[in-house]
């Protein structure tokens, strides 16, 4: 019983990463595509190299970047807020090329009927677009939030005790290292299959309420 506990606290862990990267992730990442695609001089071409950036190296590379790179340098983070930095960061990278795709694919005949009526640039992107923009990448985004609870074990490499890190730390101490990898592949399955119903409920009541408008 106290395994068990021992691995639904480091499971608490891996899902408060994963909660905190996507709450800073996605809207970082829709304001990155929002920036992008206005093709602006300078900034632009900055942030396609940030995304090029964090999407080529690995999660692993940059939480020990902002780990011990940034205290090198005297600004020391912590482990819990170099990870969530780390974890944020990538994350956007991925969500900002699913949004900028949405954002470069939307049906310009919305766009110009809305020019027509009188409607500002920002009334509609956020009442017009942003509404279809979510609902049709929310599949992508459930599949990038998925892979980022799947990558959020690098995070132990700083000393952070995720579900992974436990489960390998009660593998060495009870030398049973096949049935806790077992317990914690099927947690991490649970979770996973609950993301992705979430996913789908969502979508299905945005689906309903779009249809009703």
């Amino acid at each position: 019983m106290g395994n068990l506990v021992y691995l639904w606290q480091g499971l608490w862990i891996t899902c408060l990463f994963s909660l905190v990267a996507s709450c800073i992730g996605i809207p970082l990442g829709l304001a990155v595509a929002m920036i992008r695609v206005q093709k602006i001089w300078v900034i632009g071409p900055l942030l396609a190299i940030y995304v090029s950036f964090l999407r080529a190296i690995p999660v692993i590379l940059l939480i020990l970047l902002f780990y011990f790179g940034l205290s090198a340098l005297g600004l020391r983070l912590g482990a819990f807020n170099a990870g969530v930095v780390a974890l944020s960061l990538n994350h956007s990278a991925f969500v900002s090329e699913i949004f900028r795709s949405a954002i470069l694919n939307f049906p310009q005949e919305q766009v110009e009927a809305a020019q027509s009526v009188g409607m500002l640039p920002s009334q509609i992107f956020w009442r017009i677009m942003l509404p279809q923009i979510w609902r049709g990448s929310l599949p992508a985004l459930t599949n990038e939030i998925t892979l980022m609870v799947k990558t959020s074990p690098a995070v132990g490499i700083i000393g952070i005790t995720d579900l992974t890190r436990r489960a390998s730390q009660l593998a060495a101490s009870n030398f049973q290292p096949i049935p806790m990898m077992v317990a914690a592949t099927l947690l991490y399955v649970v979770v996973l299959l609950l993301l992705s119903r979430l996913g789908g409920w969502v979508g299905t009541r945005l689906q309903e309420k779009y249809e009703l408008v």
